[in-house]
């Protein structure tokens, strides 16, 4: 691993970097590139990446033409700016770069810095727990779609967050942003429909996607039908345009 003495705005820890396509919320089965950032606020009992929880020595780099590079952590903006324009020119397809995670929002400063000063050449897609409102205003104007989790209690393991749900989605209502939240069968009726409510409240005409989570050893999901037409029921009394929309990319076997 490179040690090296740096602002938190011109370096960064990344997992890994590759063109898929977009499994989940408004812009599914959009080609995108991942820019998967290393490091995590939450420990959700759901989370399909565990693996950028923490900051790794090395991001991997998988190249639309089929090319890996491995490149030690932190990344500068430099480093990070270049991968993302080879990475688009190979590949015309790619509509968006979808910063993710871990949350991308614990860097935020890197984030921003890095938009401002080498922005990619297709527009970004930032997914994100919704918790983390610092450095969310700098951010922002680099962002052309948010994708916002509603972590439910019940099903994540995570303590209640209702207010700072509430903090971070107050300051998306200038970008078009919607919110998905994931549920199973032990979720709980009422935290849906708080969720919902502060979904209504903060970003009135927002799409809300409820979605099933899907099991860690196959492409099955951790709730039935009839639950999941229930709890989408409860959610759809609060926000109109209410969707249920599985992993696409987990039914695929994609990353």
């Amino acid at each position: 691993m490179r040690i090296q003495m740096t602002s938190a705005s011109t370096v960064a820890y990344l997992s890994e970097i590759f063109a898929s396509w977009q499994g989940e919320g408004s812009r599914a089965g959009q080609r995108h590139l991942f820019v998967r950032f290393a490091g995590c606020n939450l420990r959700c009992r759901w989370c399909d990446t565990p693996d950028a929880l923490t900051r790794v020595g090395d991001c991997r780099v998988d190249y639309p033409d089929a090319r890996s590079e491995t490149f030690s952590n932190p990344l500068s903006v430099q480093e990070l700016a270049a991968i993302v324009e080879e990475c688009c020119r190979l590949d015309p397809s790619i509509a968006m770069v979808a910063i993710t995670g871990g949350e991308p929002m614990v860097q935020a400063p890197f984030v921003s810095n890095w938009l401002l000063q080498a922005p990619p050449p297709v527009g970004c897609l930032l997914e994100t727990s919704a918790l983390v409102s610092q450095g969310l205003a700098e951010v922002l104007p680099g962002i052309e779609v948010v994708s916002a989790d509603v972590k439910l209690p019940s099903n994540s393991g995570e303590a209640e967050t209702w207010d700072r749900h509430r903090a971070f989605l107050e300051l998306c209502r200038d970008t078009e942003t919607y919110v998905k939240m994931p549920v199973d069968q032990g979720t709980a009726a009422e935290e849906v429909a708080r969720a919902a409510e502060l979904v209504a409240a903060t970003l009135p005409g927002a799409t809300l996607f409820v979605q099933p989570i899907t099991a860690a050893d196959g492409p099955s999901w951790c709730i039935d039908q009839q639950r999941l037409a229930c709890l989408a029921a409860v959610a759809s009394a609060h926000v109109r345009d209410t969707r249920v929309l599985p992993q696409i990319h987990k039914l695929m076997g994609i990353r």
